[in-house]
């Protein structure tokens, strides 16, 4: 066992917990003084917008969160549900910032992670700033190829994990399932049950700005 795994395992031992899946970890608006670290299990981060709960992350083993309340002194900016039974490390802020000093290979983590959900929210908000479904899900998937997008025969293959793409594209699991379907059947994807295939970029982005002009036409005033 490395140095790391001993770090690891001593934090499991003395701030580890259990918690089953349905228990709020925190909510929007209250006050934090603890970090969350995932050993085992999934953990929701959920949003209201307009009296709406919107999913921001599904977020599994290795992943933090809870750390802004921390590190700015402010309110959750957002509500945390434990959505399948594990092990999670509470930290209270003390004990966040000394793991951190001590453990080069977290700190760097932690800046990558920050960095990701930066530009995460980047996408999420222009996403709201598409109307129609079929573009939302088109630019999220063209967005993810450079991270996640390995070529294959067939063409650029992206994993399909949960509802990750739910959370990203900002639809319900139905409205994400018909579109997926109709892109489906206009030969533009593949589905299987944990991969998504693009056979051409090109006519996914073609098909793109086919939808971007027909949505400019339908948002002009009638003369």
């Amino acid at each position: 066992m490395s140095i790391e795994d001993n770090k690891m395992e001593n934090l499991i031992q003395h701030h580890g917990r259990q918690f089953i899946s349905g228990t709020i970890l925190f909510r929007e608006g209250d006050y934090g003084d603890t970090v969350f670290l995932i050993h085992k299990g999934k953990v929701k981060i959920s949003k209201q917008v307009r009296n709406i709960e919107k999913t921001l992350a599904i977020l599994g083993k290795g992943e933090f969160f809870g750390e802004m309340a921390v590190l700015d002194n402010k309110p959750r900016s957002a509500t945390a549900e434990v959505i399948e039974d594990g092990t999670i490390l509470v930290l209270d802020g003390k004990t966040f910032e000394t793991f951190l000093l001590h453990n080069g290979a977290a700190s760097l983590k932690l800046i990558k992670k920050l960095v990701q959900r930066l530009r995460e929210t980047d996408d999420q908000i222009e996403n709201l700033m598409i109307r129609d479904a079929e573009s939302k899900v088109i630019n999220t998937l063209v967005k993810m190829v450079p991270d996640a997008g390995v070529p294959t025969v067939e063409g650029v293959q992206l994993p399909l994990k949960g509802d990750d793409l739910m959370v990203k594209v900002g639809l319900s699991k139905e409205k994400l399932k018909a579109v997926l379907s109709k892109l489906k059947l206009f030969g533009l994807i593949k589905v299987s049950n944990k991969k998504i295939v693009i056979p051409s970029l090109q006519k996914l982005n073609r098909f793109h700005k086919f939808l971007e002009v027909k949505e400019g036409f339908s948002r002009r005033t009638p003369i």
